[in-house]
């Protein structure tokens, strides 16, 4: 009889140790950056930027204008939608590139399009908010271009960070400018009613907006 509560206590300890294995931070929410969570037409103000969306626009195609030393026009399809995220970005003490951006979706996460072409060196022939170096006091209007598939739009939010280094000077992740930076979360407001929308009046030849 004894023997009782010890089993007892050992049960205990066994369901305690599987509830805090199933309860555990992930890595990459334990390590990964904070997010500041805003709403499209809003401010997000983070340490060194402020983001603030203001419209999301479809397209079937883009329109890249004639470029340099004779490049000629030239119209990009998409493999799903083009999604066009029209955004006032500030920087807020000093240069800063607003450069990692992704659409986060319920199917998972979608990066920038690289269909524009270009390189590190070149850039591409209509500059996204991605290659943009904004200074402070000197806020930028532009896009950020993603191509998905039409069903990830409702509900996709924009993950918009610098990932500056400079916040992550300690420890193990001291090289790592993605642990422990800051990332401005923003909810598009896409039902999907308001997705169907946009998929059915998606633009032919949309001519993507330069930063102004």
């Amino acid at each position: 009889m004894r023997r009782a509560p010890s089993i007892l206590v050992a049960v205990g300890l066994a369901w305690a140790a599987v509830a805090l294995q199933g309860a555990h931070w992930s890595y990459d929410r334990a390590y990964g950056p904070i997010p500041v969570n805003g709403h499209i037409g809003r401010t997000v103000a983070e340490p060194h930027f402020t983001i603030r969306v203001e419209q999301v626009q479809t397209a079937r195609t883009i329109r890249i204008p004639e470029g340099e030393y004779g490049a000629k026009p030239q119209i990009i399809p998409a493999t799903g939608v083009f999604v066009v995220v029209i955004a006032t970005v500030a920087a807020r003490r000093s240069p800063v590139y607003v450069a990692s951006a992704r659409l986060h979706t319920r199917f998972g996460d979608y990066y920038p399009t690289d269909k524009l072409g270009g390189g590190l060196l070149s850039g591409p022939p209509v500059t996204p908010l991605s290659y943009v170096r904004f200074q402070p006091g000197m806020p930028r209007r532009g896009a950020y271009l993603f191509d998905v598939p039409a069903r990830a739009l409702a509900g996709a939010w924009l993950y918009a960070s610098d990932r500056d280094i400079e916040d992550a000077q300690f420890g193990f992740y001291r090289n790592d400018p993605v642990r422990f930076s800051a990332e401005a979360h923003v909810d598009l407001g896409i039902s999907p009613a308001d997705a169907a929308l946009l998929n059915r009046t998606a633009a032919t030849g949309y001519g993507l907006p330069e930063p102004s």
